[in-house]
Parts: C-alpha cells; sequence; structure tokens
C-alpha cells in the first residue's frame, strides 16, 4: 500500500508537506498541492482511516450555531444539553469542540496554523451554498443537526408524530375542538415540517382545519399582542403555538384579557424549552430531544471521520408528550 512516505521519497519534499497537501492544507501552495495530488493518484494511495493510538484520538470538531437577530431565539434549548450530547456521541475519540456563530464573517476554515477541522456540526441551521462547495472541496465530514434536508447528513426531530401526538391528548379532553395554528416569520423549515404535522393530522382525524384561514403568522413575538389573541379566541377553542416561546407570549397575553386556560381555551407549545418553565399555566409541549439529537449526530459524524462512512439520508428522532396544565 502506498504511503505519504512513498509520495514524499518520489517527490524529494518531506512528508509534513504531503500530509498537510493532501489534507487540504493553505500552507501549501495550490501547485504544490495539485502536484503531490497528482502523484498521489497515479501511485495508487488511498488515504487511511484516522490511526487511534492506544484506542484513542483526538479530533477537532467545530460547532455552527445560528446567528439570531431576535434575543427570544436563544431561549429555545438548553445549550448545556446540546455540547453534553455531543460529547456523548463520540465514543472512540476525545474531541476539542470549537464554537463559532454563522455570521457574515464566519469563516470554516479560517487559520493557516489553526490545525486541521475533523468535522462540522451545523446545529438549527443548514450550511449555506457556499459553504457546501468549501466542505466538499475539503472533504470534511460534517452533519446538520435539527433540520430535514434531502442529500445530507442529518438529525432532526419527527415533527409530524409531535403534532399528532398533541392532537391525539387534546381530543381525549375536548373532542370538538377547533385549532388555529400561531407561528413566526422566518422560522423557516420548522414552521412548514409543524404545519404539514398539523394539516395532516387533522385531515386524519376529520378535524376541519384550513391551512390559508387558520395558520396566523405574526412578524415578531412583539406583535402578538391583546386585540389579536382577543381575536384568535373567539373562532377557536385551541391553539397550537409553533414552539414553546410563542405558547409562553400566548399565555401571558390570554391571562391580561381574563380569558381562562384551558377552560375557554386550550394553549400548546413544542420544543420542551427553558422558557416553558415560566409559563403560567404550565405549557402542554413536545419535547425537542436536543441531547439525544446531538448524541445522535455527533456519533454520525465519528463514524463518518473515522470509517469514512456518510449516510446521507436524515435520523428522525421522536419527542415526548409532556403534559401541562395548558390542556
Amino acid at each position: 500500500m502506498t504511503t505519504i512516505t512513498d509520495i514524499a521519497r518520489a517527490l524529494n519534499i518531506s512528508t509534513a508537506t504531503v500530509s498537510r497537501a493532501l489534507n487540504h492544507s493553505r500552507l501549501i501552495t495550490p501547485a504544490l498541492t495539485a502536484k503531490i495530488s497528482k502523484a498521489a493518484e497515479k501511485m495508487g494511495y488511498v488515504k487511511r482511516h484516522i490511526r487511534r493510538p492506544q484506542g484513542r484520538s483526538i479530533l477537532n470538531i467545530k460547532l455552527i450555531l445560528p446567528q439570531l437577530i431576535e434575543p427570544e431565539r436563544a431561549l429555545f434549548f438548553d445549550f448545556s444539553a446540546l455540547i453534553s450530547g455531543i460529547k456523548a456521541g463520540f465514543k472512540k475519540c476525545e474531541i476539542n469542540l470549537i464554537c463559532d456563530a454563522n455570521s457574515p464573517t464566519c469563516r470554516l476554515y479560517p487559520h493557516k496554523k489553526g490545525g486541521d477541522t475533523n468535522g462540522f456540526i451545523f446545529a438549527f441551521h443548514p450550511p449555506s451554498a457556499f459553504q457546501l462547495k468549501e466542505l466538499k472541496a475539503h472533504g470534511t465530514p460534517f452533519i446538520v443537526l435539527n433540520r430535514d434536508i434531502p442529500e445530507l447528513p442529518c438529525v432532526a426531530t419527527e415533527n409530524a408524530l409531535g403534532m399528532e401526538q398533541l392532537v391525539t391528548h387534546l381530543l381525549k379532553k375536548r373532542p370538538g375542538i377547533k385549532p388555529a395554528f400561531v407561528s413566526l416569520d422566518g422560522l423557516g423549515q420548522i414552521h412548514e415540517r409543524r404545519l404539514n404535522g398539523l394539516v395532516k393530522t387533522c385531515e386524519h382525524h376529520q378535524l376541519p382545519f384550513d391551512r390559508d384561514k387558520d395558520v396566523f403568522l405574526f412578524p415578531n413575538i412583539h406583535s402578538i399582542n391583546p386585540q389579536k389573541v382577543r381575536s384568535l379566541s373567539k373562532p377557536y377553542n385551541v391553539l397550537i403555538c409553533v414552539n414553546d416561546i410563542v405558547g409562553t407570549v400566548v399565555l401571558s397575553e390570554l391571562e391580561r384579557l381574563g380569558i381562562s386556560v384551558p377552560s375557554q381555551i386550550a394553549v400548546t407549545g413544542f420544543d420542551d424549552s427553558p422558557v416553558r418553565q415560566l409559563s403560567r399555566p404550565l405549557l402542554t409541549t413536545i419535547s425537542l430531544p436536543v441531547a439525544r439529537l446531538a448524541e445522535s449526530a455527533a456519533a454520525r459524524l465519528e463514524h463518518a471521520i473515522v470509517d469514512s462512512i456518510t449516510t446521507p439520508e436524515v435520523l428522525k428522532l421522536p419527542g415526548e408528550l409532556i403534559l401541562g396544565q395548558s390542556t
């Protein structure tokens, strides 16, 4: 089997230079990288799996978080659960976890001497088209957490099943439910997946729900005011909120209006966010299993790095129905 030492001898250069070139280090000029890559291909070089001295290896993993314009959106998951889950998922290797926000200035490969990045985790947002091009050029494994994107390696929550759990629970409490879906602009795929799940569930149970008339999309949290909430409480007896942040605000406005929850109207959330603990009455919700999502994503990423096996299929994990007093 051809090694980097064989390539180095053939080209009369150091093994370190060959290694850097084959790992797309920017310390090596494009011309020399091309020369080394051509020689490696001609000599039949195949990149080996990661070596694990004494069964262990240390990987550099970069966690890319979304840049949130609205500060309240930082309340929808437990950051410590995310980190703990990622660490738990790497069972064969130790990791150095590097965190960055996906701002306009974010660069996946920013430092010439910063060491190689072995893998990326994009949490709660997908990589951009430019980032995907960079990842492909460098050949770096990556995974997307809590997004469902065809042909990309993803681990996501099962939103449709969550909506089925909520509606089934509501039907046990009040058979004649008339639901509305309350959501926010800018949630993208999360809004669509949860709304689609609600539409299918209502169709299955033969419940009245029109995705054009019974969906209320607010531009931001601050636009959910008493007047608009009062108008929702008249034709509907269930408000299914896209997440716990929206649900908590809706509960607050209903209390200000003197509308009793759940006797007059029921309210649900989604995600089991930390902010839910502030809701009164406590929201009924579906858990977003952040730690399990992160652990599964990390395990798949480790498999891709160590064994060079990438599975592009989306892995979906179910959440659990968590009962509160709001239904």
